[in-house]
């Protein structure tokens, strides 16, 4: 079976049996602050396993993309050395939202496996997280062929499965395929052994605990099922492959690399490898909007690029050439996955500058070394210190076997306990500060609010109301409230206009009240539909939770503002496409009163021009004023309908199109104005670049932009009066003003070389009558 029909008969199998077949979400998950990169299948479905998200169907199957370079899954560094690592791979899945549990699960996989895939049962093992009985028996039962000793027990390390430190857990249950006595017959070559003998090709996830971040598992609401197949593993296995690289999948891409760098796969196996996996994880996450810089994600990204880079020295590659293998990736993956092909100039820009930058660092970097060199020797040693070695490795993305092999050139040998010492150093500083790995404590205390005691029903929304409708409040019924471990208080509404952070749009703030309570709202989360109101007490006299009446009111200026934004959103997002090319994809954004900010992929910088072409567009947008349409349909139609999937989000069977006919349709769920004349003027304020790759703009629109525009024009006039021209001269003013000067400075430098050679009397002269000359011109006025 081909790689293509690997993928098809596991989602065709699962569809038989009720499963939604779901699209992979991106590779990056910027709406998910816990993890780098999207590892595992169930991540778009973290929010329904915990509970925070009700699920639209109880069973889905998916494909998915993954990436495991960094976080607690982290397999680049065994990339290239391994038959069967990644850090870019395709994840089968099936899932069951509080449906089937561990007998299903387990009878599902050993049919596909056995009946469809055709694997032999007499190859294939089963284990079973150490204490999980239930699992071990069900094993024996529907599999009897490992009744002889073919189902194992393993402790944590093996068969218990989390996302993360923070996120859904439980045991798990693997199959494993013996490859036969030809990958090693020694007792090393066991099940879950790191041999390429027995290679796991299936793990059942059987979710059934939350772990919030402090160190305690909290049990789910309803006990769940996460399952993952690696599809090249499993494709390696069907093809008899000795290694997931001579898979169908990877025969033409690592055929590219022999093309480019006129090198035979069978003298460099490692090198091909680590570029033909490298070459995939760039090219997706970069298609996905990520980008490549000095932190976080973008850093893992850096490293990985470079250390292909560094194979690519090896083959004997020294100018660019990463960025030549991305066509040969979108000809072999771009029918499944689409966004590579579209995205496909993008990709190849990025990678092809920071090839080119990290020529340069590469360079520096021989330098440095150099110096360092001098000095070991110069000391009687041939050992580098750690902190040398991890400086270049920090600084200046040396790997460290780069490092090595330069010094083993210049006689020398690496600290590597002084390395790895102070590599753990950062890796703790880095733990302690990233965001990634970072949890808003108050949100356990709100998920607990929001379930204590009779579970509350969702709120139902009421922040439709339109920019014209006055007052911005309701009348509703405090359901319940709390007083929070921080002093803040959080209560829940039957109905409530306010809007809740998401998809980069921020909260409402606002008031609540009634002759018992009076709450300044200053933030709004939602929780398993619950919209929670987070604020605080401003009456103390009425400051008590009683189950009555009440108005919800937002601040409606405030409202309206950040809905000016966020339609101008997507009047630029339409512009920039226009403008820049249709490669352009959200990668991020944030829309508040102040300022809406814009993140997208792009490879350079915009140029003056463009950021006026984007503000033309967009104003014209605005005063033509059209309208704003809001729809609901379901995703698949909203889809058909050419609307826009934002970035990073998740969409349910229903899903709300907002739409400017003939400029922008999107789906979203954020508030709008009716007309895009609503929105006054746009201005972008800064266009910055925030990764290799990814550039940001900053705009502004309505009482901002206004203000800035007549800020602009005092700016103006005062130029004006100061150079004693109209308005409209000003800058021409400020321009001889400027040549004026530069013209008296020479005279001047001219006249104390002349007063050096005895000729400074005349000189002199000449020069005071040639400033009064330019000052009576410049300014109409002599003693000036």
């Amino acid at each position: 079976m081909t790689t293509a029909e690997i993928r098809q008969s596991f989602t065709d199998y699962f569809a038989r049996r009720d499963h939604k077949v779901m699209p992979s979400s991106p590779v990056i998950p910027f709406d998910d602050p816990t993890i780098l990169f999207t590892n595992a299948g169930m991540n778009q479905f973290k929010d329904i396993f915990t509970g925070r998200r009700k699920a639209d169907f109880p069973r889905a199957t998916t494909v998915q993309k993954c990436m495991r370079a960094g976080g607690k899954h982290n397999d680049l560094d065994n990339v290239g050395f391994t038959a069967r690592h990644h850090t870019f791979f395709e994840m089968l899945g099936n899932f069951s939202f509080g449906d089937y549990f561990k007998e299903q699960a387990i009878n599902y996989h050993w049919e596909w496996v056995t009946k469809e895939l055709k694997l032999p049962k007499d190859r294939l093992y089963a284990t079973v997280y150490e204490s999980d009985d239930e699992a071990f028996t069900l094993w024996e039962k529907i599999a009897p062929e490992l009744k002889n000793g073919r189902v194992l027990r393993f402790g944590k390390k093996d068969n218990f499965w989390s996302m993360g430190d923070i996120g859904p857990c439980g045991p798990c249950s693997e199959i494993h395929f013996d490859r036969g006595e030809k990958y090693g017959v020694g007792p090393e070559h066991t099940v879950n052994g790191e041999t390429d003998r027995f290679i796991e090709i299936g793990n059942l996830v059987f979710m059934q605990y939350d772990q919030p971040g402090d160190g305690t598992m909290v049990p789910l609401p309803k006990p769940s099922v996460d399952t993952g197949s690696g599809l090249e593993r499993i494709a390696a296995i069907m093809q008899k492959a000795d290694t997931n690289y001579q898979i169908d999948l990877f025969v033409h891409l690592v055929r590219a690399i022999s093309d480019v760098t006129k090198t035979k796969y069978a003298d460099h196996p490692v090198s091909q490898n680590v570029i033909a996996d490298h070459i995939r994880a760039l090219t997706f996450c970069l298609a996905d909007g990520a980008g490549i810089s000095n932190e976080g994600r973008g850093y893992v990204l850096r490293r990985i690029l470079r250390r292909a880079a560094r194979h690519g020295r090896q083959l004997g590659m020294h100018e660019p050439f990463i960025y030549k293998l991305v066509p040969a990736l979108v000809a072999e993956m771009g029918e499944a996955y689409p966004e590579i092909k579209e995205k496909q100039n993008h990709v190849q820009n990025v990678i092809k500058a920071e090839e080119e930058s990290f020529l340069r660092t590469l360079d520096t970097g021989c330098q440095l070394f150099d110096r360092v060199a001098d000095r070991v020797k110069a000391s009687g040693s041939k050992v580098v210190p750690g902190e040398e070695v991890f400086k270049l490795y920090d600084t200046y993305g040396f790997p460290y076997d780069l490092t090595e092999i330069i010094a083993t050139e210049h006689n020398l040998v690496l600290d590597q306990v002084g390395f790895e010492k102070a590599m753990q150093e950062q890796q703790e500083r880095s733990r302690a500060g990233a965001s990634f790995l970072s949890t808003n404590a108050s949100v356990s205390a709100w998920l607990e609010f929001a379930n204590r005691g009779k579970p509350l029903q969702p709120t139902e929304p009421a922040h439709e109301i339109k920019l014209s409708d006055e007052p911005m409040s309701i009348g509703t019924e405090l359901l319940t409230g709390t007083t929070l471990p921080d002093g803040r208080v959080a209560v829940a509404l039957a109905r409530s206009p306010f809007y809740s952070e998401s998809g980069g749009q921020v909260s409402d703030t606002g008031r609540i009240y009634s002759p018992s309570i009076y709450i300044d709202v200053k933030e709004v989360e939602k929780v398993n539909g619950v919209l929670v109101h987070v604020g605080t007490f401003k009456d103390s006299v009425r400051n008590r939770f009683a189950s009555e009446p009440v108005t919800a009111e937002i601040d409606s200026d405030r409202r309206r503002d950040i809905m000016r934004n966020h339609t101008a959103t997507h009047l630029a997002h339409a512009a920039l496409r226009k403008v820049l090319g249709e490669h352009v994809k959200q990668s991020g954004s944030y829309v508040g009163p102040e300022y809406m900010r814009f993140d997208f992929s792009h490879h350079q910088p915009m140029t003056p021009e463009e950021i006026r072409q984007v503000e033309e567009i967009v104003n014209g947008d605005i005063i033509a004023g059209h309208p704003v349409v809001t729809e609901e349909m379901d995703v698949d139609s909203a889809k058909k309908s050419g609307a826009m999937a934002l970035f990073g989000e998740k969409y349910g069977d229903t899903v709300r199109v907002v739409s400017v006919p003939g400029v922008s349709k999107e789906l979203c769920g954020g508030t709008h104005v009716q007309s895009t004349g609503q929105i006054g003027s746009f201005v972008i304020v800064a266009e910055t670049g925030i990764a290799s790759g990814v550039r940001r703009i900053e705009c502004i629109t309505g009482r901002k932009a206004t203000e800035y525009l007549l800020g602009l024009k005092q700016f103006r006039r005062e130029i004006g009066q100061t150079v004693n021209r109209p308005e409209s001269e000003a800058l021409e003013g400020v321009r001889q003003l400027k040549d004026s000067n530069a013209a008296l400075q020479k005279e001047i430098k001219k006249a104390k070389a002349a007063m050096f050679s005895g000729k400074g009397g005349t000189v002199g002269e000449e020069i005071m009558i040639g400033a009064v000359t330019l000052a009576t011109n410049d300014f109409g006025e002599t003693d000036k």
